[in-house]
């Protein structure tokens, strides 16, 4: 089965690929959806300022998670050895990094 190029993908998993691609390595799945989500916690309160943040607020943070889930699944995206969202075997180059056209 051929994958689809990543341009073509839904804009939720387009922007969850620019996410991944901006920041490798730095979340876990579910950290990825509270960015994403706009996560009120403590934790979250040094990103409010990025733009990927919030970027899919009309989302609950478990759908994302879900979504997340379906992009591993596909190749899109990879866990690297401490189980931090990454970049997958399948090009994410050709996402554009501007959150704002997404």
């Amino acid at each position: 089965m051929d994958s689809i190029p990543p341009d073509h993908l839904p804009s939720i998993h387009q922007v969850i690929l620019a996410g991944a691609k901006q920041y490798p390595g730095h979340f876990t799945r579910s950290e990825l959806a509270k960015l994403l989500a706009g996560s009120a916690s403590p934790r979250f309160s040094d990103y409010n300022n990025l733009p990927e943040f919030g970027r899919l607020a009309e989302y609950s943070r478990k759908n994302i998670t879900f979504e997340i889930d379906i992009l591993l699944q596909q190749k899109y995206l990879a866990l690297d050895e401490r189980q931090k969202v990454i970049p997958g075997a399948i090009s994410v180059n050709d996402l554009t990094d501007d959150f704002a056209s997404l």
